[in-house]
């Protein structure tokens, strides 16, 4: 596509001939919808009620290179440097993971405790990547005296998290290095929630992701299994939650029954599981007595 004078109507069904065309780009006619949304500002019923009105030279050109780009194998939401979540827009790039419609499973089960514990809220996110995750929780919570910490092993992750932080207006303190290391002593939380890697080294994973997304933000070190960092937070949360504090993890497809043992092992109750939208036991919460 060139820069040029172009409609609402055109850039839409070009974009849809397109991404049908990408196998690294589902749901064309969604997400046809969403790229206008990003470059041009157009909510869908803007581009249906009006197709005729012509985009501006600016958005026609951004569109131009969003569509080189994923030509090139580039996953849409690096394209365009944001993806959707839980109903809202964050910024995105290749510093973290694109976040995924089963990660919202972890939100829910996590804002559901939120909700059904009183008082003011002392939420951490180990590995907060983007800031997605934790950010959704918080903006669910309005009205309620809630605390927001993230913690990163990357630099470059922390420096999204705080952007999308500001876009969405929410205070949200980070802290770099691994896991719990980088916070201070005597931290107290109501709920620790991680999304870790847990991908083993001979797991295979998708072209998109191999060629594209960080892999240290879901492999976990070679020769380790894919509940590594599942076991480390199950060993050491309890330092960090209150009395009745909860520790939420999403698990792969096929971990679910090991996260509960090594949460069993390590003192924790009440243990539960969540699916995802395709069944998949994909969240396992329990409780820290203390």
């Amino acid at each position: 596509m060139k820069a040029r004078a172009l409609s609402r109507g055109e850039a839409f069904r070009l974009l849809v001939e397109q991404f049908t065309q990408l196998a690294h780009v589902a749901s064309p006619e969604e997400h046809a919808a969403f790229t206008l949304e990003v470059v041009a500002g157009l909510k869908h019923e803007e581009v249906v009620l009006a197709p005729r009105e012509t985009l501006s030279p600016e958005a026609a050109a951004r569109l131009d290179k969003v569509l080189a780009a994923t030509r090139c194998g580039l996953p849409l939401a690096y394209a365009l440097g944001e993806w959707y979540f839980a109903g809202r827009t964050f910024f995105v790039n290749e510093s973290v993971l694109i976040p995924r419609p089963d990660t919202e499973t972890l939100c829910s089960a996590s804002l559901q405790f939120c909700r059904d514990r009183p008082g003011s809220l002392r939420i951490l996110e180990v590995g907060v990547g983007s800031g997605a995750i934790i950010l959704s929780l918080g903006l669910a919570l309005p009205g309620r005296d809630t605390e927001l910490v993230g913690t990163d092993i990357s630099p470059k992750a922390l420096n999204v998290a705080r952007a999308n932080a500001k876009r969405h207006a929410v205070a949200l303190q980070l802290h770099q290095g691994s896991l719990l290391e980088p916070l201070p002593a005597n931290s107290r939380f109501d709920l620790i929630l991680s999304n870790p890697p847990y991908v083993a080294e001979e797991d295979e994973v998708d072209e998109s992701v191999r060629r594209f997304e960080p892999a240290s933000a879901y492999r976990v070190p070679a020769g380790q299994s894919g509940t590594y960092f599942h076991g480390l937070l199950a060993k050491n949360a309890g330092e960090y939650l209150s009395p009745g504090g909860m520790l939420a993890l999403e698990v792969g497809y096929n971990q679910s029954g090991e996260v509960k043992r090594l949460l069993t092992e390590n003192g924790f109750s009440e243990i539960t599981s969540a699916p995802d939208l395709a069944g998949v036991r994909r969240v396992m919460s329990a409780i820290w007595t203390g």
